[in-house]
């Protein structure tokens, strides 16, 4: 995919920070540093987020702050675009895609994977569903003695042929 195509693909930048806005913050905004609701809207940030005073501990944070998209300098809509690709398309692809440096974000990757991991350390209790299993069927890494063509013969063994015939 070239640049021009993925950035049909890229979210709107306003619905990532409402998105990442209700996913932490709920329907009203609390302060990151105390839990506390007495904060007041005051400026963007470089990068667009909305940033936030809280009169209770008396300082800034942005939508950004504590998240995973904090200290990059990848715009929101590319770290969403990587966010939903890692799973299924490969790093290299994204970092083409998006005409960036595939160090850059190949860390990113990583760090999204690190986070996943964490996770993992959740228990799940009651009903469970799963859906597709998928079950190896056959023996794998089992060599078969294949016929051999017409034509070939095995090692240190004469080819037939019409003079080697004994009548």
């Amino acid at each position: 995919m070239d640049s021009e195509t993925v950035s049909v693909f890229l979210p709107n930048r306003e619905d990532c920070y409402k998105r990442l806005r209700r996913a932490r913050f709920g329907a009203t905004v609390a302060c990151v540093h105390c839990g506390s609701g007495e904060v007041i809207k005051k400026g963007t940030t470089g990068k667009d987020a909305q940033q936030y005073y809280c009169n209770n501990c008396e300082t800034y944070f942005n939508d950004l702050t504590g998240t995973l998209f904090e200290h990059h300098k990848f715009p929101i809509e590319e770290l969403f675009y990587m966010l939903k690709e890692t799973r299924s398309v490969p790093t290299a692809q994204i970092a083409r895609d998006l005409d960036r440096d595939y160090e850059a974000v190949l860390n990113f990757v990583h760090e999204i994977q690190e986070r996943c991991n964490d996770v993992a350390d959740i228990t799940l209790s009651d009903v469970c569903e799963a859906d597709e299993i998928y079950v190896t069927a056959g023996e794998k890494d089992i060599e078969q003695e294949s016929p051999r063509e017409r034509g070939l013969s095995k090692r240190d063994e004469e080819p037939f042929n019409e003079t080697n015939r004994q009548s």
